[in-house]
């Protein structure tokens, strides 16, 4: 949800060199898009703590940088490019860390203090209009690297994947919690459906920490999913161009949801405890299947309602025909039979 900002900021300093700091994750997901120089690991948190946030406070200090534009809301990432010596600093001013920052916004909170829900997407276009630089489009845009099309490529042909025939990615789990968890067994009806009535070829995605719940989606099936990623290692990389090639994706409220439309792929989502206004991002190839549940969204990672008829309603009051019907529409307007 980042990228139409960083587009933006590219575009404003484009003779400047620009270096990507954060997670591993976050720089494998940009690979590819030409909208930095170079990427750096931080390293900040990992423990020891205090010894690896004072190296990348070193190595901040020794690329002299002259701006730091700051997208997480973390006390501790205006304090790395603060104490690194960073004259100019651009963040929101949140979480007690507006003192160190030379260009700030405050954002938007009703009369009790919270939190305004908006679009992720434009809570960081704000920041880049901060700074004089002006997106081109709020379509978040992704690229895939040689490397990760070429492995895309010859994975496709040892799950012997038919062209012609319908890609359906199964995005069961989350690694937020397990309020966002729509029942496997669902997703395997879903699955099988789709077989039976459109002859689709289906992936069933997970993380390592997800494997479990893939593993129970592919046990409830009838039929047999073309891949499992329950039973063979994946990247994000391989996700990226996986789904690049990839008809639908049908998902709980991940960042499989947006990667997918970043590469204009048709996308059903799930919500349910979490709340769709954080996370709009204007899809047009996107169905957002909710019910409207008194309760929701409760923003919790756990349902905290205790066992009954009402637990995790959010979420188990999402039928299988309510999925299939959202996977049709977008289907037939792909032109898949």
């Amino acid at each position: 949800m980042a990228t139409p900002a960083l587009r933006a900021l590219r575009r404003k300093f484009e003779g400047a060199k620009i270096s990507f700091v954060g997670k591993d994750a976050c720089m494998e997901v940009l690979a590819g898009g030409n909208l930095a120089d170079d990427f750096l690991p931080d390293v900040s948190k990992r423990r020891p703590r205090l010894i690896h946030f004072f190296r990348m406070r070193r190595r901040l200090r020794a690329g002299r940088y002259d701006l730091a534009v700051l997208l997480p809301n973390s006390f501790r990432t205006a304090a790395l490019a603060y104490s690194a010596g960073i004259d100019r600093i651009a963040g929101y001013a949140r979480d007690g860390r507006g003192w160190m920052l030379s260009d700030k916004l405050s954002p938007a909170r009703d009369e009790a203090g919270k939190f305004i829900p908006a679009p992720m997407i434009d809570y960081y276009l704000n920041l880049m209009r901060l700074l004089g630089a002006e997106a081109d489009s709020r379509r978040m845009k992704l690229a895939v690297t040689p490397a990760e099309d070429a492995e895309a490529a010859r994975f496709f042909d040892e799950a012997d994947i038919d062209p012609a025939r319908p890609l359906v990615m199964l995005n069961p789990g989350a690694s937020f919690g397990p309020s966002k968890l729509w029942p496997p067994e669902r997703y395997a009806a879903v699955a099988d459906a789709l077989i039976d009535r459109r002859g689709a070829q289906i992936i069933i995605n997970a993380s390592p920490s997800d494997r479990p719940v893939a593993t129970r989606v592919a046990a409830a099936m009838r039929r047999s999913p073309s891949v499992n990623f329950a039973d063979r290692d994946n990247t994000l990389g391989l996700l990226k161009a996986l789904l690049r090639r990839s008809s639908l994706l049908i998902t709980n409220d991940t960042g499989a949801r947006h990667i997918a439309a970043a590469f204009g792929v048709a996308v059903v989502t799930l919500f349910g405890s979490t709340d769709p206004r954080w996370s709009e991002i204007g899809c047009e190839s996107e169905r957002i299947v909710c019910t409207n549940v008194s309760c929701s969204p409760c923003q919790k990672k756990r349902c905290p309602l205790p066992a009954g008829p009402m637990h995790h309603r959010c979420m188990t009051a999402i039928t299988v025909e309510m999925v299939l019907a959202a996977a049709k529409e977008l289907l037939d307007a792909s032109g898949h039979d």
